[in-house]
Order: structure tokens, then sequence, then C-alpha cells
């Protein structure tokens, strides 16, 4: 577990100033908590969270699972988010992001849904942004799987030993 808000306070509500989290290889598991729940944010008083993350050279985000997705008091449906390649959100508009998703509690890997985005998301500085905008309170909690992407030197020794084995073939 990475944060849970329960514990560790509240993920940012200020798209400027994302929280810093850290991630390591493996899953990584965020509990928290959007919408209607007393905490300040950006749309009419409801809860956003934001955070940052650092994916190191070598490293790359393959998967975001939604493990849960609790709504009160009624459905909203789905929830929104987004994410940009950098440091922070300069605005709150659709074109302040790179990507965006709906989830809900049937969503299972949010970042195949990103619109606008591939994935997997590679070596850099990414922010996310989690809200709900209707009046309900979402408590949710997603793994973030981070694994080491393949490196240079073995896709070039792959590349040559593909090429070697053609060509052997061939003068057969």
């Amino acid at each position: 577990m990475i944060h849970n808000e329960s514990l560790n306070g509240d993920l940012s509500g200020v798209f400027s100033n994302p929280s810093v989290l850290s991630l390591t290889p493996g899953a990584n598991t965020i509990v928290a908590q959007t919408g209607s729940n007393g905490n300040t944010g950006t749309t009419n008083g409801s809860d956003a969270d934001y955070f940052t993350i650092t994916f190191a050279p070598g490293t790359s985000l393959a998967s975001m699972t939604v493990d849960s997705y609790i709504f009160s008091p009624s459905n909203p449906g789905v929830s929104f988010v987004g994410y940009v390649k950098a440091a922070a959100f300069t605005g709150q508009g659709g074109g302040d992001i790179a990507g965006s998703a709906f989830y809900n509690a049937s969503s299972n890997n949010i970042l195949d849904d990103f619109t606008g985005g591939p994935a997997p998301l590679g070596q850099g500085v990414y922010s996310f942004w989690f809200q709900e905008t209707s009046s309900n309170r979402v408590d949710y909690q997603l793994t973030m799987n981070v694994v080491p992407e393949p490196s240079a030197a073995l896709l070039g020794l792959s590349c040559t030993w593909l090429l070697l084995v053609r060509r052997r073939f061939r003068d057969s």
C-alpha cells in the first residue's frame, strides 16, 4: 500500500500542487475517497484527488486496476480520472490533460480505457486526477502495477540473434 487516506491523510485537492507518491516495482495500492466527503476540492466543494508519480528509467506503468468502487448515497454511474505527463496540471479543462477515462465498480484496467494516451506509461513524471462530480461520495481502491521495461541492450541482442538465425536458414 502506497497511500491510504484514512491513515496517511487526504490526497491533495489542488490541481497545481498534487501529492507526491513513490511507487516501487510491482503492485502499488491507493485507497482514497472523492466527492462530497467534507474535504475541499475543485468542483462546487467536491473533493478531488491529485497525485504525482515519477517512473524511473527502465520502468513503466503496465496497469491501473480498480479493486473497489463504493458510492454513497446513490449510484453516480461513473467517476472521472485524467492524467498529464507533468509534475502538475495547468488547469482543469480538456486541453489540460493528456488522457482521461471514466471508471466505476465494473472497471478493470482503466489504463486501457484512457483516451489520448497509449498504455503503458513509460519513464517520466505523471500527474493523475480522480474526481466525482455528482453529489455522491466515492470510496475507491486501485492498484498501479509498475514493471521493468526491456533494456535496449537486451532488445539489440534479440534482434541480432534473429537476424543471424534468419541468415542461417536463408543460406541453407
